[in-house]
Order: structure tokens, then sequence, then C-alpha cells
């Protein structure tokens, strides 16, 4: 994949993950994770039917692919399987959302540390924008 990590294609490897990996849960997305000292970082996203056609499917996954390359860095544990699973709310959610409670799942992971960088260099970030012209501004 374009940001380093590798994809997780092996069907063994698959049914191992889900077989053995640990589940977190999330409102948009389901993390299993799983600790493979002997390999790289791996990683695949999931959309089930349940989430909708073809394009709410693909969408939910290009969602959790983009975040997910906003949230991988050094800082990241090698020799792990990760499966981001969409729930039917995934397509529906904005990317500010599905950031934070991946960013989330994987602090619950250990496999990050705690503190993360704002994604994408703070173009996300959710501070206010206040309009001034013409009246005063809300308070705080």
């Amino acid at each position: 994949m374009p940001w380093g990590d590798d994809a997780l294609r092996s069907r063994e490897a698959i049914k191992q993950l889900f077989r053995e990996g640990v589940v977190y849960h999330g409102e948009h997305v389901l993390l299993i994770a799983r600790h493979v000292p002997e390999e790289s970082r791996k990683v695949l996203f999931v959309a089930s039917r349940k989430v909708g056609k073809a394009v709410r499917r693909n969408r939910a996954k290009r969602l959790m692919r983009a975040a997910y390359q906003r949230l991988t860095s050094d800082s990241m544990k090698a020799g792990l399987h990760l499966a981001w699973i969409a729930r039917s709310s995934c397509a529906g959610a904005g990317m500010w959302e599905i950031w934070t409670e991946m960013q989330g799942l994987l602090n619950r992971a250990g496999v990050r540390a705690e503190r993360a960088p704002t994604p994408g260099g703070g173009h996300m970030s959710r501070t206010p924008r206040r309009e001034t012209k013409g009246r005063a501004a809300p308070p705080e």
C-alpha cells in the first residue's frame, strides 16, 4: 500500500486473524488485531453487504483507508495483522469521526503511542470558525 503497510491477502492468515485476534468495538468500525512478531505489519479493510450496496461499501473502505493512512507512523508496532471492519454507519460518517474512532481503537489495542499528531498536519481540526462580521461573537 502507498503508506508502507502491506495488504493482508493470504486466506490462511485472514482466517487465523479472525480466529485468534482480539476484537475492539467502535461505533462505526471494528478492529481485530493479532500480534505476529516474525512478519511485517499487514492490514485488511472489510465492508460486508450489511453496509449497503457497492457504492456505500466502497465509500466505507475508502474512508477507513484514508483515516488509517493518516494514523500510520513509526510509533506503531511492527508484527501486527489488523482488520478494519466497517459497520453500517461507517459509510454515512465523516472523515473526522472515522479518524478519531480508529485512533481510539488503536490506543485501546495498545499498538501505538497514546498521543497521536493531528491528521494531515491539522487540516482536519475541529476548531469552529467564527463569523464576527456584523454581529458579536458567540459566548464560549
